[in-house]
């Protein structure tokens, strides 16, 4: 006689990282930890973990009878994120500290584990440990034997629970230092950078010379605002040649986002800055 036994999973939570930064959102600077108690749970109660880039994944086995009094009761999980991204601080707004803990928290009814729409620093704390950053993640559920127990039938109008992280972007001072040997050097004067055919366009200083680490001359120019970080353009700044209201060429239709390798702290001014590069 053949028997055939058709397994099914089904997603029961999941905890997903976005971040302002990235063009998708999709935020894979963190690997999940999982804490030993919590290994053993999943494993009595037949929970499948898997990972991917910037999201933690619990599936059930549908076939396993869960309407029973063993299963009663609040079940607890807890979790860690570990940054892998040695530069995740420069281009995020969380404080400027290297061993940096965050506490995330299950709010009922909401699908952030945080209370602002972002990660704010209010949640944030530094670490006696060395460690980077990280975070901890405290989840409970079946708080009314909704999931698993005698009721548990009914999980399925509730699940999948899906939770998420989103981490902001940091506004910094952006910088372009300009150098060469471009004949358009000679008007330094008559050079600008500003973002074209925009309402409120972002705008920055006159060129202000500087002297390079080479011993070369350069001219910088900086925004006159704060600026988020990107990992791509989402407004397009060019450097332009502008003679007189009449006359205007286009040098760089579209300068790159500087780099957040690069992001300091002026004691000075105290605020932050990032630069980039430009050779005309």
């Amino acid at each position: 006689m053949q028997i055939n036994h058709t397994i099914q999973f089904q997603e029961l939570l999941s905890i997903t990282i976005y971040h302002g930064y990235y063009h998708s959102f999709s935020c894979s600077d963190f690997d999940f930890v999982v804490e030993n108690e919590t290994w053993q749970t999943l494993n009595q109660y037949g929970i499948i973990l898997k990972q991917e880039p910037n999201k933690l994944i619990l599936i059930l086995d549908v076939n396993k009878d869960f309407n029973h009094h063993c299963y009663l009761g609040e079940l607890h999980l807890s979790f860690k994120i570990k940054n892998k991204n040695p530069q995740f601080l420069n281009f995020t707004e969380l404080p400027f500290i290297s061993n940096l803990t965050i506490n995330f928290e299950q709010i009922f009814g909401r699908e952030l584990l945080h209370p602002s729409e972002n990660v704010s620093f209010d949640i944030c704390n530094e670490s006696e440990l060395s460690g980077g950053i990280t975070g901890t993640i405290k989840l409970v559920l079946n708080k009314e034997n909704e999931l698993f127990g005698l009721s548990s039938n009914d999980k399925n109008k509730i699940l999948p629970i899906r939770h998420t992280i989103n981490f902001k972007e940091r506004n910094v001072f952006w910088k372009y230092i300009i150098y060469g040997s471009s004949k358009y050097i000679e008007e330094i004067d008559n050079l600008c950078i500003y973002e074209k055919n925009q309402k409120d366009s972002i705008t920055f200083t006159k060129a202000i010379p500087i002297k390079l680490s080479n011993g070369k001359e350069g001219f910088l120019f900086i925004s006159e605002k704060c600026l988020p970080l990107k990992e791509r353009p989402n407004k397009q700044l060019g450097l332009y040649l502008i003679r007189n209201k009449n006359t205007e060429n286009q040098l760089i239709k579209s300068l790159p986002c500087p780099n957040p390798r690069s992001v300091n702290y002026d004691l000075t001014t105290e605020k932050f800055y990032v630069q980039e590069f430009i050779c005309i």
